[in-house]
């Protein structure tokens, strides 16, 4: 799951608005269905709820929806999503700060459609201690990921761009990879495939962005990681539909989440 973003002039963009003409029908077999990708953080920033429909084409790229009506409230304010106009189908709110226990109401509305989801921020506990081990051979490490009491999905960036030689040898100045802390793991997980290990040198830039996951969030996650990075493992299961908390047949997820970040300038092991 790749979610960084720069926010930098984002603000600027939400003057203006990209509209596109759609005639869509939704729900029905072999036609578009509408995707949500969107998570409320504690960050005062933007915040972001990306819109996309579904593609009935094996490898077509992503088709972003134009043009939809996009509201956040809580119990107490109300904000109204605009869409960027350098970038089709992202709509962002004025900047605000999403609310440890509070719930938040997400409704679409894209022509005569009307789509809701519901989601609660859980609070998280500390940034566990950054912990590294060298690679059994060259000058370089990787990352120890150590789980957290509660569950949490954790993002960790590599920045190595100020070491030349590495940049060269790994075809890139960075790199990133996801990890779960999931209160409702299962087989699928311990017994999955392995996955990539990423080495980095002495040098890099670490940044970690740590989320909170309620129980909704979870079973999401879980549903996603069945088909996809613990596919391919011992004990596969049937393949099905990810789950999702949105109404009306729509696909994807509407998440609140809390944010701990912190960054380390890895020299010495």
């Amino acid at each position: 799951m790749f979610k960084w973003q720069k926010y930098g002039l984002l603000f600027l963009m939400l003057i203006a608005a990209c509209e596109t003409e759609y005639n869509i029908e939704f729900l029905y077999e072999n036609v578009q269905q509408l995707v949500v990708d969107g998570i409320i953080t504690n960050e005062n920033k933007p915040q972001l709820i990306k819109l996309s429909l579904t593609n009935n084409e094996i490898n077509a790229g992503e088709n972003p929806l134009s043009g939809a009506s996009v509201t956040v409230s809580d119990q107490d304010s109300s904000y109204v999503f605009t869409e960027s106009f350098t970038e089709a189908g992202a709509y962002y709110s004025v900047p605000f700060t999403g609310v440890v226990e509070k719930v938040y109401h997400l409704e679409i509305e894209i022509e005569s459609h009307y789509f809701e989801a519901y989601a609660e921020m859980t609070g998280i506990n500390s940034m566990e201690n950054f912990y590294a081990v060298p690679a059994e051979e060259g000058n370089l490490y990787r990352y120890v990921y150590q789980e957290s009491s509660l569950p949490s999905m954790t993002d960790v960036l590599y920045d190595w761009s100020e070491v030349p030689w590495y940049c060269t040898q790994y075809g890139s100045y960075r790199a990133i990879e996801t990890f779960y802390t999931l209160h409702n793991v299962d087989v699928n997980e311990v017994f999955g495939p392995a996955r990539e290990i990423i080495y980095f040198p002495p040098g890099t830039t670490i940044i970690r962005k740590k989320y909170s996951l309620s129980d909704e969030h979870q079973e999401y996650l879980r549903s996603l990681l069945i088909e996809t990075e613990w596919r391919g493992g011992l004990f596969d299961v049937q393949q099905g539909n990810v789950t999702s908390n949105i109404s009306n047949g729509g696909l994807g997820f509407f998440g609140a989440c809390m944010v701990m970040t912190d960054t380390t300038l890895f020299l010495t092991p």
